[in-house]
């Protein structure tokens, strides 16, 4: 079940040492010492003799060294992830990590191998292992009654420009860079002009995903032979109908999205030049974007999260602290000679896994719509009973009390109130209505007569008789009557027939 809050997921696959590493007398830093926890050695205390110590990091899954590609595929989350996806929720799988860690080798598996020889390889990544299994669940889906539909897209951001992988060819002279737009009813960032391949089966979106890796850039530079010069993102969308019971369908727009990140890199370390340099500067100022972004959705005290600031994090808006399911895949190496990268990277993955997303389902948005208005009329409904319930409760119980100003106390002699119950003067009404709930008699007669005390005079109530003269006050220099027993200055009630 989906909570309506998810951290993400933070896996970290520890790399072999390479040869190069090797020949190079670098020793392992970093030991998995569990299936959730790693711990990295303090060189410095070992250089100094000092007691080794060293520094432990706790994350969703920690896998060593001699983890194989379906170990990595079976252990990181991603199955349950595309049972999701069926549902019509979003998810992404990205790696990130420093040139040279195994991040597109955890992704892809070996892009040479897949273009030679296609898939079926124990090398093969994420996104192959990934698509068979969505298939799969497909058909099974299927076999219940369900109807699916299945696109795919990718693209790559190279210096700081969108290009489609399906369209786009290293071959061809130009370059058609597409717009980043934002999207004000999903409020997330999208891709404009973007061509979607249809895929009915595995082998036409993987003939796609090999076209897209023919057309990724590529270079070599002295840390990584076959160095990725851009971030790619592979997007498969799934659109699934579903029948309710009063026999509209619905559709569900579920996505996973693969996204291998290029690499950080140090200038001194990697020596690129010419364009290797420009790109080399874009790639990690894109990167460091996306670290300021960790760290802002990690500070509760920022209320202003960079998005912006670059394209890398504009289309990843949606898998960071948005409405998507993430799994980030953290490829390190264990290598001294890269000891500084690496720690910065667990220390960015450390701050990742408190990141919160919010999954929700993807809805056609006139259905969103129709959905959203129905639950504002059951709303409107529930408040105009429980408004009609409080008048009729209030209707049943009477009139409410009333009290004029400088009414009488309760502390004046039984005398005074002797007669109260022929004066229902605290029961009345500044209304009609009121006075025929008490079965006053609403006339115009001189029998009736409603009394007010004035202006100066506290400590009476507003009294009413019948067949009688209104009570007079004695005292005062200036006294008039309308009802009676007129006389000198000291009359000074003021009588109103009703």
């Amino acid at each position: 079940m989906v909570k309506e809050a998810e951290n993400v997921r933070v896996v970290v696959r520890v790399r072999p040492l390479t040869t190069r590493e090797e020949s190079k007398g670098d020793e392992e830093l970093v030991a998995v010492v569990g299936d959730r926890s790693l711990q990295v050695v303090d060189p410095s205390a070992q250089a100094k003799g000092r007691t080794m110590t060293g520094t432990a990091y706790q994350f969703n899954k920690c896998l060593g060294t001699d983890c194989s590609q379906e170990q990595v595929f079976e252990n990181c989350g991603v199955l349950p992830l595309l049972d999701h996806v069926l549902e019509g929720y979003s998810a992404t799988v990205f790696a990130y990590g420093p040139t040279g860690s195994g991040k597109t080798y955890t992704i892809t598996g070996i892009p040479d191998s897949i273009l030679k020889h296609g898939s079926g390889d124990a090398s093969d990544g994420m996104v192959i292992r990934s698509v068979e299994a969505l298939f799969e669940k497909i058909r099974s889906a299927q076999r219940d009654g369900l109807q699916f539909k299945v696109r795919v897209s990718c693209v790559e951001i190279y210096n700081e420009n969108v290009l489609d992988l399906f369209k786009y060819s290293r071959n061809t002279e130009g370059k058609n860079y597409l717009p980043v737009k934002f999207d004000t009813n999903r409020a997330s960032f999208f891709v404009g002009d973007l061509s979607y391949g249809k895929c009915n089966t595995v082998e036409d979106l993987l003939r796609l995903y090999m076209k897209a890796l023919r057309n990724r850039s590529v270079a070599s530079h002295e840390l990584n032979r076959d160095s990725s010069r851009s971030h790619c993102l592979l997007t498969v969308y799934v659109d699934s109908m579903v029948t309710a019971e009063n026999g509209q369908i619905s559709t569900r727009h579920g996505k996973i999205s693969f996204v291998d990140l290029a690499g950080s890199e140090r200038l001194k370390d990697s020596q690129s030049q010419g364009s290797t340099l420009r790109e080399t500067g874009s790639i990690n100022k894109s990167i460091f974007t996306l670290g300021k972004v960790i760290s802002s959705l990690c500070d509760r005290k920022k209320t202003k999260i960079p998005y912006r600031d670059s394209k890398l994090t504009q289309l990843l808006m949606d898998s960071i602290g948005g409405t998507s399911m993430t799994i980030m895949l953290a490829c390190i190496s264990p290598a001294s000679s890269h000891i500084n990268e690496t720690v910065r990277t667990l220390n960015y993955a450390s701050s990742a896994k408190n990141i919160k997303n919010k999954p929700v389902v993807l809805l056609d948005p006139q259905q969103t719509m129709v959905t959203e208005l129905k639950k504002e009329i059951e709303q409107l409904r529930a408040e105009n009973k429980a408004l009609r319930d409080a008048l009729l409760g209030a209707s049943q119980q009477g009139p409410f009390p009333f009290q004029q100003e400088g009414s009488r106390s309760s502390s004046a002699p039984d005398n005074q109130n002797s007669d109260k119950s022929n004066y229902p003067s605290e029961n009345l009404r500044h209304s009609t209505g009121g006075l025929r709930q008490q079965n006053y008699p609403h006339n115009r007669s001189a029998d009736s007569i409603l009394s007010f005390p004035s202006p100066k005079d506290n400590g009476r109530n507003v009294r009413m008789s019948s067949n009688s003269p209104a009570r007079t006050r004695e005292g005062g220099d200036h006294g008039y009557s309308n009802g009676g027993g007129g006389g000198g200055g000291g009359e000074r009630a003021r009588s109103y027939n009703y």
